[in-house]
């Protein structure tokens, strides 16, 4: 590949990161809003970004035809990198509790104005700045490519140091090291961009736009990721929805005062925001839960036992003892619900569990372990009629799981 293709190559990553990396800024706006933390890391790589479409070619052909900044694109271009800079400064300073807004704002404003001032010292007519006309001693290029390592390295260090002190989290630890290799990549840009104006090697240059679409592509991934896992975990919420919903129907069925809300259709309780589908899920859980522990007072002890000893008897693989009980001795309750029978306290519980994730899994297992013949098998003995007093309703306490929290955005 000779210089010419790795450039081409090098700018139309450069364009699509810098598109992609809009498009998650984006995207995290509403979440970043609840978190000062997380608006002010957004700000400073919505800095970086502008920092990098500047530099695209569409934009820096439309400045050239609609906008003059003294004399100079690239000024524009530099006066904005600068911001960026100081933007990215910002961020670390308040996250490390220590932010002095006018100790990063005034020296940017100073330094802009010096960029300017070189500028028509060397030449106030030179068009876009460009190693040619600006040589590689002159202070510009040592105080713009000082300015902009002085925001992106601290920022780098604090995100990486952020990552690592993060055991329990790895999403979390994984999205700081992206956002920190992205700064880190945006440093080495700048020491490039040194390294060719002290050696005009053909072959530096023609990495730039390569560098600076591997940093729009890195932080994209560092700030996009959130919003993939949540995504993710939306999906799985809503499959886990569409799975038990033939369980939950059944049992809602069998007992209706459960469900909180007339009974939906299967397609439209998987479609809604990512919270609300999790809120549907957990209701979803809390309300078969409920359905079970009405539904065990329609069973005996006996039966119960006669359910434990029969699943005993058919070979079943490891875990699936405890979910073909349940199914069993449900089976024989459902049927008892619908003819009637007189429910009593039983005092033999089911299985209950400390998480939403063990009570779903569970469920799932519920779901699985009705399908199987050793299940429709069972025949719960004739039971007499009873003349005893239904048990109030009431007395069934609603089963509790952990209340459900906002997920973690990185």
């Amino acid at each position: 590949m000779n210089l010419r293709s790795l450039q081409e190559l090098g700018s139309d990553s450069e364009l699509l990161g810098a598109l992609a990396l809009w498009l998650v800024i984006f995207l995290r706006l509403p979440s970043a809003r609840r978190s000062h933390q997380q608006k002010m890391l957004l700000l400073s790589v919505s800095g970086l970004a502008g920092s990098i479409t500047v530099y695209l070619d569409p934009v820096t052909a439309v400045l050239n035809h609609t906008f003059t900044f003294a004399q100079s694109c690239g000024l524009f271009m530099n006066a904005w990198g600068v911001l960026s800079s100081a933007l990215i400064l910002d961020f670390v300073l308040a996250a490390m509790s220590r932010r002095r807004p006018w100790l990063i704002y005034g020296p940017m404003i100073v330094t802009i104005a010096g960029l300017i001032l070189l500028n028509y010292t060397i030449d106030p007519h030179a068009g876009c700045v460009t190693s040619e006309v600006v040589p590689w001693y002159s202070p510009f290029w040592w105080l713009l490519v000082t300015a902009h390592l002085v925001g992106t390295i601290p920022c780098a260090v604090l995100l990486a140091r952020c990552g690592h002190q993060v055991h329990d989290d790895r999403p979390l630890r994984a999205g700081l090291l992206l956002l920190a290799a992205g700064f880190t990549s945006s440093s080495v840009f700048w020491c490039v961009v040194l390294a060719f104006l002290l050696t005009r090697l053909a072959w530096l240059g023609a990495l730039f736009p390569g560098n600076v679409g591997l940093t729009a592509w890195l932080m994209t991934a560092g700030v996009g990721l959130p919003l993939a896992l949540t995504a993710y975990r939306t999906a799985c919420d809503a499959r886990t929805m569409w799975r038990l919903h033939p369980l939950w129907r059944d049992l809602v069925d069998a007992v209706p005062h459960v469900a909180l809300d007339t009974p939906r259709n299967r397609i439209r309780v998987v479609l809604g925001s990512p919270h609300s589908i999790h809120l549907r899920l957990y209701r979803q859980v809390i309300e078969i839960r409920d359905a079970l522990l009405v539904l065990q007072d329609y069973v005996t002890p006996e039966t119960m036992e006669r359910a434990r000893r029969h699943i005993t008897s058919h070979p079943l693989p490891d875990g699936q003892s405890e979910p073909a009980f349940t199914a069993c001795w449900l089976h024989a309750a459902v049927q008892a619900k619908a003819a009637a029978a007189t429910p009593r306290p039983n005092p033999l519980v089911t299985a209950n569990h400390d998480c939403l994730r063990g009570e779903i899994d569970f469920l799932l297992a519920v779901l699985r372990a009705r399908r199987l013949p050793a299940i429709r098998s069972f025949a719960p003995p004739p039971t007499a009629s009873d003349p005893a007093t239904p048990a109030p309703q009431s007395s069934h306490i609603p089963a509790t799981l952990p209340t459900p929290t906002n997920r973690r955005n990185s």
